[in-house]
């Protein structure tokens, strides 16, 4: 993984994820910031201090090597020990006027919040960091024993005072960035399926919850279609599960393109999926289906040079205002159940408060197919 870029969420624990991300950064600014005093240190006469730099970088390089590697515990120990040593040797040599101490703030900050390790040792070392920070801080006016303070530039502690700010505002910002990415990836987690990138049934139960009572407050066309591919027990026994899951995806995949990006898609359970089309009725939406179940049979599953011809039987109902949502998804499962035992690969359509169902029968019988006169099997 390259040191700037974001690693997924599943290279550290989750609880673990911001914090690793933060000492990544860290490792890789300091190294650079400290690369950069070395010939600072060296041009204005400072051989010493720039050789201490030299050891200081191949520090921050060893703690990002250690936090890549998941040491994170010996990562932070590194970059603490680094910093609060750096600051103090420095500022010491240079007098507080120089700003190097500066830098213990973030640091400190950081060190408080250190992965892999407790709270109490990641609480002691920012107070640490915050202690040496004051202790530097209050050194006498003029404290330079090896009277070097001069050689540098005047503006010099502005220059460390105005980093070490920018450094915080950056941490914050890394943070909140992160906080962000993991909370969509959670709410990723949580609502769609893992197989096919649709909507799961948790989000599809509390979607129609949702819509039933904007429905009962104002009231327009909706329907909803339950959708079940067909003898999909027969593929998984004849080619096995992983041209059945590709099958699936496939579907999702058709189902993706097919419909309108308002439509809301969701894999029900198994082979089915719950299709819901909000401002438009059964009328509208049958002809869409049906053009996509044709496109379906006529896009048939490439394996090992054999042709697997899917086809699906659906039940679509509209959203009838004040009807529970489990009584919708059972009015389409008992649609989907009336076009499996007519024979599959076909369309049966009704209302809670309509007329009888009607059927859309195919132009020609589907791959797998048994006799209508046949009783429903498990799928």
């Amino acid at each position: 993984m390259p040191p700037f870029s974001v690693p997924e969420l599943n290279v550290v624990l989750a609880q673990e994820y911001r914090k690793s991300v933060l000492v990544q950064w860290t490792a890789v600014l300091g190294a650079l910031a400290h690369l950069s005093f070395i010939p600072l240190f060296w041009v204005y006469g400072h051989p010493y201090l720039a050789l201490l730099n030299v050891l200081s970088v191949s520090m921050w390089c060893a703690s990002l090597v250690a936090n890549y590697k998941g040491a994170h515990r010996l990562a932070i120990y590194l970059i603490a020990t680094e910093a609060y040593g750096h600051a103090a040797i420095v500022t010491i040599v240079l007098g507080n006027m120089s700003g190097f101490h500066y830098y213990l703030l973030p640091l400190a900050c950081l060190a408080a919040l250190s992965p892999a390790i407790t709270r109490w040792k990641s609480a002691l070392l920012g107070m640490l960091g915050m202690l040496l920070f004051i202790l530097l801080e209050r050194l006498p006016a003029g404290f330079t024993p090896l009277e070097v303070a001069p050689g540098l530039p005047s503006a010099m502690a502005t220059v460390n005072l105005t980093a070490a700010l920018a450094g915080m505002v950056c941490f914050v910002i890394i943070i909140s960035y992160l906080i962000e990415k993991q909370e969509r990836s959670l709410t990723k987690i949580a609502t769609r399926d893992a197989l096919t990138g649709l909507f799961n049934r948790r989000f599809a139960t509390d979607y129609l919850r949702q819509l039933m009572e904007q429905q009962r407050r104002s009231p327009s066309p909706c329907c909803l279609a339950l959708v079940d591919v067909d003898h999909f027990k027969l593929i998984n026994d004849e080619y096995g599960h992983r041209v059945g899951d590709k099958c699936l995806v496939q579907m999702a995949d058709m189902l993706t393109t097919h419909f309108r990006r308002s439509d809301t898609l969701c894999r029900w359970g198994g082979e089915e999926f719950l299709l819901i089309f909000p401002g438009a009725g059964q009328r509208e939406m049958l002809p869409v289906i049906e053009s996509f179940r044709e496109r379906l049979r006529t896009q048939p599953l490439q394996h090992q040079g054999k042709q697997i011809i899917v086809t699906i039987s659906v039940g679509l109902t509209n959203v009838t205002p004040g009807t529970a949502p489990d009584a919708l998804v059972n009015q389409a499962d008992s649609l989907l159940y009336q076009a499996k035992a007519e024979g599959r690969d076909r369309i049966v359509s009704g209302s809670v408060k309509d007329e009888p169902p009607q059927n859309v029968r195919p132009r020609s019988p589907g791959n797998l197919e048994s006799s209508s006169d046949q009783p429903k099997p498990a799928n």
